[in-house]
């Protein structure tokens, strides 16, 4: 029984870290969380709504699958972070992929004020901070094309259970694990 961690041996953290791998460990409690977002309503959807419609629609535009389980869980950390949540999402989604898609989810409001700032007494020219990143195109098709579009209640959207089994391969392992197989 550990008691401490100075006295875990390495025998002990290599079965910890083998017992705890897989994308169950990750995925599950992320969906989780992702389910909890049904109860924010956002003008005429709820957040969970909003999540999957900006997925469907990054699906529907080719993305590939990580963009899409970025676009999936963009706003996980609403109820939680409020105005970090983009912070908070892509801290969560980092480690699984690539520099791109975490700046993307990263500094989504930034990109996202410019259809609401001047309306809360904020700038809405925020985004232009990023103009000179590689990642800056990318960031306003996942904003102009997907964010922003995603409040329709009547968009037909694919339901939490066509995404999950895209979440469980992108979150199976750390995209460096990936990248370098």
């Amino acid at each position: 029984m550990v008691r401490r961690l100075d006295s875990v041996s390495a025998e002990e953290w290599r079965a910890r870290r083998d017992a705890s791998s897989g994308s169950r460990q990750v995925a599950g409690p992320l969906l989780d969380l992702l389910r909890t977002s049904a109860t924010l309503t956002i003008f005429d959807a709820d957040h969970l709504t909003h999540q999957l419609q900006t997925a469907t629609r990054a699906y529907r535009a080719g993305a590939d699958d990580e963009l899409v389980v970025a676009a999936l869980f963009h706003d996980v950390a609403e109820l939680t972070a409020g105005p970090a949540h983009g912070k908070v999402a892509a801290e969560l989604l980092r480690p699984y992929v690539r520099d791109d898609t975490y700046h993307v989810v990263r500094t989504h409001s930034d990109f996202q004020g410019r259809y609401y700032n001047e309306h809360i007494g904020l700038s809405r020219t925020t985004y232009l901070r990023w103009a000179d990143e590689p990642w800056y195109g990318l960031a306003l098709c996942f904003s102009d094309d997907w964010d922003q579009a995603a409040f329709d209640p009547d968009y037909d959207t694919r339901p939490l259970s066509f995404f999950e089994p895209m979440v469980h391969r992108v979150l199976a392992e750390p995209f460096r694990s990936r990248a370098s197989a």
